[in-house]
């Protein structure tokens, strides 16, 4: 412990709570600055006194002699149920967050504080479930975001218990504080776990998808009550009735003298969200957090930003560019973006196909696809990270040339090297073979800089989707509004020939259908779309 407490002190401090619990006292647990290791010498002594019988319910009693302390008196089947449920608004189990001391009856308090800290673990997974949906599965949840996550929402509400978390956080004793509360939470985990809520990767929690819709998140959900407005009783109903005005007063204004004192708080009490992770890339709050945390990382000192729209006048893709001593540029990709609402659209005008529409769900397979297309060797930009409140992913920007612009020189004629449209038939091919559909299949969604094609549009791009359809949407889409059917044709060629050598010609066939060509013959004229179908006919293995 932070501070080891004298056989003398130990025996005092349970003496005093026998007096004031009538000797029915079935455990007594120390807490506060003498615990944490930030005591001043005029510091009291703060204790939780429980009993069976307590007739007061939950009282508040300073005492001055024969030792100054402060205890926090309240029967037995109140401190459980506030552990569990919240029901006295965590006014009591809230201090079993941080370090404590056992004084007698460990194993009471230790119950008390691990059932407290399941439903904290509890609310915050619901939360960062709500709120990213499909993408929470790709968040890494490590045990110090729990404890951090909660300090900050508690003092939100109550400001003067800022200065306690700062010192129990910033003092010699640190580090033992934060071990000693992320033991609890990581029991608390562990029993969790162990009944399928979610997988314990070390010190790590980890959401799945099919435990996101399993029956065992469901109960999950049920079990704990979520205690936003518990919490608020804490700090008004709870803490003033309680204990009474003049004590709140006063104490509230000692603590707010103290924080004056100029302690900086921890980064993770101020943002707990960035000590989540990912696989690929950092995670922040808030998009003017990323800008800054980017700009930190070229060392600009200080620092302008600009944005564009990248793409066509629909895309939710921006181009951020950084300026400092230098320059640096991102794409910012905004999936809660009202242009996003194009997708609604497509799925009118393609009945056959199913676009998603949630933000949460695009960011999540646009995470997804980009990791795994790069491991079977498919070029895809970096993911530099997420800001998650603002539903945006952060990845690097590759600057090259667009394919649906050489595609477009090559149907005028004035460029004739067909590498590249052969390499996207290629690299689609891999995808398909690992059993991704793009779902936008576009030549403005491939990025092609030297000899390489970077797939940079993948919020369509899932595992069990439409194969057939990104064949027959990359080419029909090439040809619209176009008089050119023997350029398209060799492009088609181009396309099907690259295709068919890393994937073969089953679904070329398969996009032969209607359904496929329906959507586009508005935008593709008769001529246009007998060239398309002829090659793909001639590359589909049929006699």
């Amino acid at each position: 412990m932070s501070v080891v407490f004298t056989p003398e002190e130990k025996d005092e401090l349970v003496e005093l709570a026998k007096t004031l619990a009538n000797d029915e006292v079935t455990s007594v647990t120390a807490y506060g600055s003498k615990v944490a290791g930030y005591s001043r010498p005029d510091s009291d002594y703060d204790i939780i006194v429980t009993s069976k019988n307590f007739g007061g319910r939950v009282r508040y009693k300073y005492v001055y002699t024969p030792i100054r302390a402060s205890a926090l008196i309240v029967r037995d089947e109140l401190f459980l149920s506030d552990a569990k449920r919240a029901s006295l608004g965590e006014f009591v189990s809230g201090r079993l967050l941080n370090i404590y001391l056992p004084l007698l009856n460990a194993g009471f308090t230790r119950e008390a504080e691990i059932e407290s800290k399941k439903r904290v673990i509890a609310e915050a997974i619901y939360e960062l479930s709500s709120q990213n949906g499909e993408f929470a599965q790709d968040i890494i949840i490590p045990l110090d975001y729990f404890l951090f996550d909660k300090l900050h929402k508690r003092a939100s509400i109550y400001p003067p218990v800022v200065y306690s978390y700062v010192k129990t956080y910033t003092c010699p004793s640190a580090l033992e504080n934060r071990a000693s509360s992320l033991d609890g939470f990581r029991e608390a985990a562990k029993l969790l776990a162990a009944q399928g809520f979610f997988e314990m990767q070390g010190d790590r929690v980890r959401l799945v998808s099919e435990k996101l819709r399993s029956r065992a998140f469901a109960r999950l959900l049920a079990i704990f009550n979520l205690t936003t407005r518990g919490v608020r009783q804490y700090a008004v109903h709870g803490y003033a009735g309680r204990v009474g005005l003049s004590v709140v007063k006063d104490e509230a204004l000692s603590k707010v003298r103290r924080l004056q004192q100029k302690t900086e708080p921890p980064v993770e009490l101020l943002r707990p969200k960035e000590l989540l992770m990912l696989d690929e890339g950092l995670v922040v709050a808030k998009t003017t957090d990323m800008i800054q945390t980017l700009a930190g990382r070229a060392s600009f000192s200080t620092y302008t930003h600009q944005t564009k729209t990248l793409g066509e006048v629909y895309s939710t893709a921006k181009l951020v560019t950084i300026k400092g001593n230098g320059e640096v540029s991102y794409v910012f990709k905004h999936f809660a973006d009202i242009r996003s609402m194009k997708w609604a659209l497509l799925n009118v005008w393609a009945p056959g196909m199913k676009f998603s529409m949630s933000p949460q769900a695009r960011m999540h397979r646009e995470y997804n696809a980009t990791r795994k297309m790069r491991g079977s060797g498919v070029k895809t930009p970096m993911i530099l990270g997420a800001a998650i409140d603002d539903r945006v992913l952060v990845k690097e920007f590759v600057e090259g040339k667009l394919l649906s612009k050489l595609i477009g020189h090559i149907l005028k004629g004035t460029f004739t090297d067909l590498t590249c449209v052969k390499s996207y038939g290629r690299d689609l091919g891999i995808m398909h073979r690992m059993g991704f559909a793009l779902g936008d299949a576009k030549a403005e969604n491939i990025v092609v800089k030297g000899d390489q094609l970077y797939f940079t549009d993948l919020e369509q791009a899932h595992e069990d989707g439409d194969q057939a359809w990104d064949i027959a949407e990359f080419l029909y889409y090439a040809g619209k509004l176009s008089l050119k059917e023997d350029a398209l044709r060799v492009v088609a060629d181009a396309f099907l020939e690259g295709y068919v050598g890393s994937n073969g010609n089953e679904n070329i066939s398969k996009a032969l259908a209607s359904k496929y060509v329906n959507p586009f013959r508005a935008l593709v004229t008769p001529q246009v779309m007998k060239a398309i179908r002829g090659s793909l006919e001639s590359h589909s293995g049929r006699s």
